[in-house]
């Protein structure tokens, strides 16, 4: 808890001189005064501090008395000849009899209480008070940004701000049947914002955000709400005539309309200039876009290109080989050579040795060289055919021997390509064969 001494101290560092707030809360005067005309009763001013509100209603001729429990306060109110109790303010209200107050005020009060203590306050306040009595609580301004934000926790007993829209309706929740909002201490804010003329250039947009300014950071930094107990039209009047709306005057001066239209004509050369450079910078980059894709579709067409191709000339490939293949399937040398396959195929698949199979091929080979020596015409053939495998007729005279085909494979057999086909240890024996030969024929 705060010191007396120390919150005596911040009230008069920040809250002001008691003059200037007495010159603050005249502003009140026409409707307290019209209030006491009508309900002769005295006023009770709940945590009446320096005490400025009970010397300007003694100063005007209205009672009251005031409650505070700073000491400091209550000993130098005393020291003033005013009426002020140390007490709390919900227990003293409590103690007293109904309709017994004409004006029960509060300034900068209501913000320390909290919400529920603040229910529980205007409820007794209206009770006390008489069926003509009003309420009167002043308390910062939460709609000022600065005040709502800033200033409003300068006093650190401070719960939280309270808009003014919430307090109304908190006194009619309480059973006042009238509520008056008004802004106060407006003056205090420096306000050198004007409209400009609306016939200037770009006027109507700058005069909307001068709106909002003023409406939020202009704002009167304080409000008080006059809450009437049962509804009377002429105090009603009284209180919302000291309402005052905000009407920022015009600029006349001809100088600063101009600065300020050449400002703005300057600050929308440099907008068109940045829109400018982002369209010139957004076109850079389609452009480069635009060449990369292109890039890629040139690549896209020549490797598809490619693929065509590639692929045609394998078609061609194929086409031969089945070309190939259907003529080897359609020759005669693979006709006539599948006796020899289909031997070979059932040899392969027979569960005989390799020795004997090959001695079944050679006298299969055999038989079949004797059965063509036997019929010219398919002699003739198969010499003709063999001389254009030479390979094979070859592995046939190694197989079989020259003298099983002769006259079978062709002329020159035994003189030439059994010669030409044996490997050097083969051509020297031939060689020693054919000098033998040579001896024993020229032996008489």
């Amino acid at each position: 808890m705060l010191s007396d001494d120390f919150y005596r101290a911040l009230e008069e560092r920040f809250r002001g001189t008691k003059e200037t707030i007495k010159a603050r809360q005249s502003i009140y005067l026409p409707v307290v005064q019209a209030l006491h005309a009508t309900v002769d009763k005295k006023a009770l001013d709940v945590g009446c501090g320096r005490g400025e509100w009970l010397e300007l209603l003694g100063e005007h001729g209205i009672p009251a008395e005031g409650l505070d429990l700073n000491e400091e306060f209550v000993e130098a109110g005393r020291a003033a000849g005013l009426s002020v109790t140390k007490a709390d303010a919900m227990q003293f209200l409590a103690s007293q009899p109904a309709n017994a107050y004409g004006l029960v005020s509060a300034f900068h009060v209501v913000e320390h209480l909290g919400f529920d203590n603040l229910l529980a306050f205007l409820k007794e306040a209206h009770r006390v008070l008489d069926d003509g009595g009003a309420i009167l609580l002043e308390t910062p301004n939460p709609a000022n940004l600065v005040v709502g934000a800033c200033n409003f926790y300068l006093d650190p007993t401070h719960e939280r701000p309270i808009p003014s829209v919430l307090l109304s309706f908190a006194c009619e929740y309480s059973g006042f049947e009238s509520a008056v909002v008004v802004p106060v201490n407006r003056g205090v804010v420096r306000n050198d914002l004007e409209m400009m003329p609306i016939e200037l250039a770009g006027a109507t947009v700058i005069n909307k955000v001068v709106s909002v300014l003023d409406d939020n950071l202009m704002q009167a930094p304080d409000y008080a709400v006059i809450a009437f107990k049962r509804h009377n039209p002429e105090l009603v009047a009284t209180a919302q005539s000291l309402v005052s709306g905000s009407l920022l005057a015009v600029s006349k001066r001809e100088e600063d309309s101009v600065d300020l239209l050449n400002l703005t004509v300057v600050e929308a050369q440099a907008e068109v200039r940045r829109w400018q450079e982002r369209a010139y910078q957004a076109e850079l980059r389609i452009r480069d876009f635009e060449l990369k894709l292109s890039e890629a579709e040139r690549r896209a067409e020549a490797e598809r290109f490619r693929i065509e191709q590639r692929a045609a000339t394998a078609e061609v490939e194929i086409v031969s080989l089945q070309d190939q293949i259907n003529a080897m399937y359609n020759s005669r040398s693979w006709r006539l050579s599948a006796p020899v396959r289909l031997g070979g195929m059932v040899l392969r698949k027979a569960p005989v040795s390799r020795p004997a199979a090959k001695r079944l091929v050679t006298l299969g080979l055999l038989h079949a060289a004797a059965y063509v020596r036997c019929r010219p015409v398919l002699k003739a053939r198969l010499s003709t055919v063999l001389s254009r495998f030479p390979k094979l007729r070859s592995r046939l005279v190694g197989a079989l021997g020259i003298d099983a085909l002769r006259g079978v494979a062709g002329n020159g057999v035994d003189e030439v390509d059994s010669v030409d086909r044996l490997t050097a240890r083969g051509r020297k024996v031939y060689a020693d064969l054919t000098k033998a030969k040579d001896s024993s024929n020229s032996t008489p």
